[in-house]
């Protein structure tokens, strides 16, 4: 029997360690009970990046879909471009497609060994190619929880804060290790991949995704 688990109970529940006295439960990110072996067949092509929670007697794994094809309707888009416009200050010309860079609050400052990341999407020839691929808005947004910018070079990136979390709401439930990117076309249909990631694995979905 499937059951269903609350996933906004599972998020207050941060695991910082496996305790060996507690059982754990496995679950697909639909809430979705799965056995131990299909939880970790689930992970092994990629597709598929597993999160921790516990509270004070159960562990929680649950799988979670690393790619995710949807469409925004018309309302939802529309509050979207709205709240990045009033984010960048600038017009969204809707005429052209949208990428997000999405950083969430993990790792921390406490988490962090170097003093600035190596991660060469914020090299800058990232931007360069990215606007010869197509005609594209693209916004830098970090998570409110977030207090590592410095870590991401917040003193050349225009990083923008999800004041409302409205990002989390519609795209990113779950905390996801080194961030997250979405690409949307000028009529809602969008594209995300969550956790880590490169440039090239951007550029070459943007290619596909935006042809």
């Amino acid at each position: 029997m499937k059951n269903t688990i609350s996933l906004l109970a599972l998020v207050l529940f941060s695991l910082t360690g496996h305790s060996q006295t507690k059982p754990i439960f496995f679950y697909n990110e639909n809430g979705e009970e799965l056995s131990k072996e299909i939880f970790i067949a689930s992970l092994k092509n990629g597709q598929n990046t597993d999160l921790y929670f516990e509270n004070d007697t159960i562990q929680y794994g649950v799988a979670v879909q690393r790619e995710k094809f949807g469409r925004l309707n018309n309302t939802a888009f529309s509050e979207l471009k709205k709240y990045l416009s009033e984010l960048s200050g600038t017009e969204i010309d809707s005429s052209k497609n949208i990428v997000i860079n999405y950083i969430t609050a993990l790792p921390n400052k406490e988490q962090t060994i170097q003093s600035r990341t190596g991660w060469n999407v914020l090299h800058n020839d990232y931007l360069r190619k990215l606007h010869k691929i197509a005609d594209i808005n693209q916004f830098w947004i970090n998570s409110p929880e977030c207090d590592n910018l410095d870590y991401y070079h917040e003193n050349r990136i225009n990083w923008l804060e999800d004041k409302e979390n409205l990002f989390k709401k519609i795209f990113f439930p779950f905390e996801i290790v080194n961030g997250n990117y979405i690409l949307i076309r000028p009529n809602g249909i969008y594209y995300y991949y969550l956790g880590e990631h490169g440039k090239h694995i951007i550029w070459e979905n943007s290619k596909r995704f935006f042809k």
